[in-house]
């Protein structure tokens, strides 16, 4: 994958230091001079063997990683699905796998789950670390969660709190008054006119799901 991204890069026509840079850059948030050296030298080898080096690093204990067990990987899947959009971190991931995740399962692992794993933990899950562009904002209003909340709860008492307020018909604006049942008061709304946005000019670096536009440009 990186080789891949690595090369579409280069074909846009990139660098060798700026492309593998911005590759570093969206991989390791902490590494990027000798990441993009290590990018530029696998391609290089890539390009001269047609293969990829042999790995002779993790042996028996890459074999063994947590992530591979299917609960381990549900439950932290459901831990990241439920943070704000933009709060997910390795550091935060590191936390709760260590204080609720593995005990809640049962696992007691010989040593607790470092920030370097959950980074690339992250990064199989299919986050990635990625600059945030001024002018931008955070949408969450089609994410599952919101719709369906939003038609199964805001909607139907929406439309019950409606039936009990003044509305206005016809070009005319004629006000018609809610037919109230015994015991029930007209509800007088008292809107508020003003858009909410998420304040994000002090970050300069999010962790993302890959593939999704969290950040667009209001239209």
């Amino acid at each position: 994958m990186i080789l891949s991204n690595y090369a579409t890069l280069r074909i846009k026509g990139r660098s060798r230091m700026n492309a593998s840079m911005e590759i570093a850059a969206q991989w390791h948030d902490s590494e990027g001079i000798w990441f993009a050296r290590k990018v530029r030298a696998l391609a290089q080898h890539y390009q001269t063997f047609e293969q990829l080096p042999v790995e002779r690093r993790g042996g028996y204990r890459n074999a063994q990683t947590l992530l591979k067990d299917e609960l381990v990987k549900k439950r932290i899947l459901d831990y990241l699905q439920n943070l704000p959009t933009g709060k997910v971190t390795p550091k935060k991931l590191q936390a709760a796998v260590n204080t609720e995740i593995l005990p809640d399962i049962g696992i007691t692992p010989k040593k607790p789950v470092s920030t370097r794993t959950a980074r690339c933990w992250l990064i199989k899950l299919g986050w990635r670390y990625t600059e945030v562009r001024k002018g931008v904002y955070m949408d969450g209003h089609e994410r599952a969660d919101v719709v369906q909340y939003r038609q199964t709860i805001f909607l139907p008492l929406m439309a019950k709190f409606e039936a009990r307020m003044v509305h206005f018909d016809g070009p005319e604006l004629r006000r018609v008054k809610p037919i109230l049942q015994p015991g029930e008061r007209e509800i007088i709304p008292n809107f508020h006119d003003e858009s909410s946005f998420h304040a994000n000019e002090e970050v300069r670096n999010l962790w993302l799901r890959k593939g999704e536009q969290p950040l667009r440009k209001k239209g």
